[in-house]
């Protein structure tokens, strides 16, 4: 079987961090009571919140410490019997090819098209994409992963469905070819598998990462890849999400720019949560007050990466506030679902 890797070239790159996180909120309780409410935060972190209380301020929005053991693989928990037989042979895979690397190995299968007529050779075709995942703060941030365009074959005895075998296509120059051949001779299937993850538009990625998140109490709010824009969850509250944006832009601000390209990496960020009113807004302010108006500031300090704090004010609004220093920034941050996306439709910083 051959692997067509995700992040080549830049794997090597990402060192395996340590997330010795926990959560943190602003309080002015004694000595004994602040103890007392960290014991409660760590607790709370042991059961799933995808969801804050409507006031509840976000400072340092950290899963628990959490570190990949051999018995925390990714176990499928829906009811498709297809399913589950192929996404526990998809965890061996990515295991075999990932597993020495600390991340968890989190299936993405892009089903095509199954033809189950024959219940001892069921074909089940499409690509069956690999995800290997590190926890930093409440973001999924990939490590490693792996993409296996195919056919996987499956037999079904008395309603038991078992894994028999995978056909994938060959790496390099025979990879198109050799699905073809996969696809019985079926070109326009093979062009279709090759399509998968235009058309899914993540939704499966997501889908399959909410369930590991889910069997194991982590409080998950989106996926990151090297280079690219976070991918936040719609239906995370809306300061975590405000939160996660701002923290993410700070670091692609921080981040080692070897490539050149924080300009590029800044802009996609924002194309894919900024409306395009709110984009024309920030780059005539930008340009009028030299700095840039998403963080209100030139640069990022540490000061301002301790200090960002979200809280929910009223519907669809979020108050963040910053230190830059000399002194603390406060903005008013509107959302609003757009086309069934949440997005950032206006940022005002008071003056």
């Amino acid at each position: 079987m051959k692997k067509f890797l995700l992040c080549a070239g830049v794997v090597s790159l990402m060192a395996l961090a340590a997330c010795t996180n926990t959560a943190k909120v602003e309080t002015t309780v004694s000595t004994t009571e602040a103890a007392k409410e960290e014991t409660k935060i760590v607790e709370t972190a042991k059961v799933e919140t995808t969801k804050l209380e409507k006031n509840e301020s976000v400072n340092h929005y950290t899963e628990r410490e959490f570190s990949w053991t051999d018995d925390m693989k990714f176990e499928y928990d829906g009811t498709d019997k297809y399913l589950k037989a192929i996404t526990d042979e998809m965890v061996k895979v990515g295991n075999e090819y990932f597993g020495k690397q600390g991340a968890v190995e989190i299936p993405s299968p892009l089903i095509v098209k199954t033809d189950d007529s024959d219940k001892s050779d069921i074909k089940v075709y499409g690509d069956f994409t690999i995800y290997g995942y590190i926890m930093n703060g409440t973001i999924f941030d990939m490590k490693n992963g792996g993409s296996f365009p195919g056919c996987y074959h499956l037999k079904d005895e008395d309603g038991n469905v078992t894994f028999v075998k995978s056909e994938i296509a060959e790496d390099g120059s025979d990879n198109y070819s050799s699905l073809v051949k996969i696809c019985g001779g079926d070109e326009s299937l093979a062009k279709e598998i090759f399509a998968a993850k235009d058309k899914d538009k993540d939704e499966t990625r997501v889908k399959f990462a909410k369930m590991y998140a889910k069997e194991h109490n982590l409080r998950l709010s989106g996926i990151k890849d090297y280079g690219w824009p976070v991918i936040l969850f719609d239906d995370i509250d809306n300061a975590v999400f405000v939160y996660n944006f701002f923290n993410q832009y700070y670091k692609e601000i921080n981040q080692e720019d070897t490539l050149n390209d924080m300009v590029d990496r800044l802009t996609r960020l924002k194309e894919k949560y900024f409306t395009k009113e709110l984009l024309k807004k920030i780059e005539d302010l930008t340009a009028e007050q030299g700095a840039d108006m998403v963080i209100n500031a030139q640069d990022v300090t540490p000061e301002m990466r301790d200090s960002l704090q979200t809280t929910n004010d009223g519907k669809d609004n979020v108050k963040l506030t910053v230190d830059l220093g000399d002194k603390k920034a406060t903005a008013d941050i509107k959302l609003a679902i757009i086309d069934g996306k949440k997005k950032i439709t206006d940022i005002s910083y008071e003056q």
